[in-house]
């Protein structure tokens, strides 16, 4: 493994490696276990802990100001994860480290992307379009200098999706709210 590289025991058992030489690695100092059923090359610094905290709750989509930070729309420190699951969903164990947020299970799909952390894992997260839907949706509930900050980076974008946007408004019932809080600046 290379730094920052993780293995798991579902990868070995896909691959129809034996678990046990998980366990023998970690007893012999080569591997640290991070959680259960994900390992690490020893003394590897870091932690990618966006991929570690997605790999324990598959079922979470980062969102909100954790989607501003993975898209690069924020240079702020992330402390806790924003993180958006399905109505229905009940968590084993509820995660210590994030907000949770609940939403119809139809709009649940919508605008999900992939991205890279800075350690080269890929996680799932939403789109810019999304995330500037669910501010302005949730405008009352957030900092407000973050949504004029993010309202201000989304229209500089040179890669936002605006007929996107418009289908994402649409379908979260916030057309109005999402084109009075950008006509001044787009």
């Amino acid at each position: 493994l290379s730094k920052n590289q993780f293995i798991s025991s579902s990868w070995c058992r896909k691959n129809n490696i034996p678990t046990v030489y998980l366990s023998r690695m970690v007893k012999s100092g080569l591997l640290e276990q991070v959680t259960k059923g994900l390992y690490i090359a020893a003394n590897s610094g870091n932690y990618d802990d966006f991929y570690i905290f997605q790999y324990q709750y598959k079922k979470t989509i980062f969102s909100y100001e954790t989607s501003l930070y993975l898209l690069g729309l924020t240079d702020k420190n992330i402390s806790t994860f924003d993180v958006t699951v399905e109505n229905h969903y009940k968590f084993a164990t509820p995660p210590v480290n994030a907000t949770v947020h609940y939403v119809n299970n139809n709009l649940f799909n919508l605008g999900i992307t992939e991205v890279k952390t800075n350690f080269g894992n890929t996680v799932k997260t939403y789109s810019a379009e999304r995330t500037v839907c669910d501010f302005i949706k949730d405008k009352d509930k957030c900092d407000y200098e973050i949504y004029i900050k993010l309202l201000k980076n989304f229209a500089s974008m040179k890669n936002k999706n605006i007929t996107l946007l418009e289908q994402y408004a649409k379908a979260m019932n916030i057309t109005e709210k999402v084109l009075s809080a950008l006509e001044v600046l787009i």
